[in-house]
């Protein structure tokens, strides 16, 4: 499956885009699309992401598909679905795909255009699908409302703990602040300027491009004033956030992840198009809006000096804003897409060989919090460190790594490695959409014949977390028998049977 998004970041219209897609196309990884964005010039130096992720991208016209690109890099390859998020493209550019793919899915912030599309999803709070009657086609499924936002998956799972935190304590002595990635119009410098004369806060987050125009003066301000913290472009957003007792940022896409975190916001619109969401996140008791004609950075001291002074009020706060966002739009929307792209399935598991282009496949799967909770190792694993591992396996004779497929999308991963003389320590990760489905047995039994068939092992080993009781049924399924345990592990044993040399034309060599 693959799904290409059309997103841009500039100086002018910030990364929102390009990163809520970033979130949408980490989701359909872990459900195994191939995902390709296609960005106009100079996206990726707005957007570091973009680029940190592993996806590929290729540039284009801002106002145009690059036709010759796609032809070039994409000749007799399916698109199964386009994500236009851009309000620079509008219905005619939308209507133009129809001739690479019968799908499109369109992310919009408020329902004043028309657009050619069959899913349309637009997260605005309180947002309803009957607003954009008259504006899609009539079979086009409108996903309207903060359960669709689009939070990367790291908020989600510091969610518990956050608010947990949060009810215990309600003082404000740490500030986030972040006013988009381009910070349009320079002014994160004042308001850092003011924070500091603030002798209740004592630690000051501040997150900023290199490329915004007040980054010079910023730095110096970290320079004169310990409490203040410069991260450019930094990878542990979501703890930074969780850190803090109060954001101050723009009411765009990263309202959300705050929101998610129990995080209470002091907005700062700075586009016409963030109004509506600024207006209902303050409805909903989520935030505080700096008045537009106001003194900006007094205003935002004004408002943080009332909060020290107001533990109750910051508490409440927290919980109305962790009440417009509980994580979980990036996994519903991905079921939709699977629903629209897939409405009937055969049901057929395969196995093939793993290669480097199921890196990033992987590396999410293994990096889900429920696989991690039931490894020997609980910590994420970075990147470079899997990279550099997968490398190695790959060309290791003792590793066997199969992929598991369902009608043809991968939807997990069985692992052999030979540690003792023809004994083969076997794991097994389903995808998090797949997990409960009853497929892991099967695809468990197709692997170890497969790895008997190819002579790999003379016994296959599992070693099974006593909690993990879903593993441990997996495994009595396939035919493992107890073999021993110790204070955390169970031990199963599966030997070779004796037809270990039939056939398994199941599995692409």
């Amino acid at each position: 499956m693959l799904i290409v998004f059309r997103a841009d970041a500039d100086p002018v219209i910030g990364g929102g885009h390009v990163m809520r897609c970033l979130t949408l196309a980490t989701e359909m990884q872990r459900r195994g699309a191939d995902v390709l964005f296609i960005c106009s010039p100079g996206t990726a130096d707005v957007v570091p992401a973009l680029a940190r992720s592993g996806a590929a991208w290729f540039e284009a016209d801002e106002r145009d598909w690059n036709t010759a690109l796609m032809e070039d890099k994409l000749t007799g390859t399916p698109i199964d679905l386009i994500v236009v998020d851009s309000y620079r493209l509008g219905e005619p550019f939308e209507r133009s795909l129809r001739q690479y793919t019968r799908r499109i899915l369109v992310i919009d912030d408020a329902p004043t255009r028309s657009h050619d599309c069959d899913l349309l999803l637009d997260t605005t709070l309180d947002r309803s699908a009957d607003e954009y009657a008259g504006l899609v086609p009539k079979h086009c499924c409108v996903l309207a409302g903060a359960s669709y936002t689009l939070v990367r998956s790291a908020f989600a799972e510091l969610r518990a703990t956050c608010l947990e935190q949060r009810n215990a304590s309600s003082q404000l002595t740490s500030v986030f602040v972040s006013l988009g990635l381009t910070d349009v119009g320079g002014r994160t410098a004042a308001i850092v300027r003011s924070l500091v004369t603030l002798d209740n806060l004592s630690r000051i987050i501040v997150v900023v491009n290199p490329a915004a125009p007040s980054f010079d003066e910023i730095i110096a301000l970290q320079k004169a004033d310990d409490r203040v913290e410069v991260h450019v472009d930094p990878p542990e957003m979501a703890e930074l956030m969780a850190s803090a007792h109060v954001a101050i940022g723009t009411p765009g896409t990263s309202s959300w992840e705050r929101c998610c975190l129990g995080l209470p916001s002091v907005l700062i619109i700075v586009a016409d198009n963030q109004r509506d969401n600024a207006g209902a996140l303050q409805r909903a008791g989520a935030a505080r809006i700096v008045p537009i004609d106001a003194d900006l950075p007094e205003a935002v001291s004004g408002i943080l000096r009332e909060l020290a002074l107001r533990p109750d009020e910051l508490g409440r706060i927290s919980r109305l804003a962790a009440d417009v966002c509980d994580g979980g739009g990036a996994p519903r929307v991905g079921a939709i897409i699977d629903k629209l792209l897939r409405p009937e399935r055969a049901a057929e598991l395969k196995l093939r060989r793993a290669t480097a282009n199921d890196a990033r496949r992987l590396w999410l799967w293994r990096n889900d919090s429920d696989a991690r909770a039931m490894s020997g190792d609980s910590q994420p694993v970075p990147w470079d460190a899997h990279s550099a591992w997968l490398s190695k396996r790959l060309v290791d004779p003792n590793t066997l790594i199969l992929i598991i497929e369902l009608d043809g999308r991968p939807c997990g991963n069985v692992r052999f490695h030979i540690e003792l003389t023809g004994t083969a320590i076997i794991s097994i990760a389903m995808a998090p959409y797949i997990r409960g489905m009853g497929y892991g047995a099967t695809a468990l039994v197709l692997a170890c014949r497969e790895a008997f068939r190819q002579r790999f092992c003379e016994c296959i080993q599992a070693r099974v977390k006593r909690g993990n009781l879903a593993s441990q049924r997996i495994f009595l399924k396939g035919g493992f028998l107890p073999a021993g345990e110790d204070t955390e592990l169970l031990i199963y044993n599966l030997p070779a049977p004796a037809a270990a040399q039939e056939d398994c034309s199941t599995v692409g060599q």
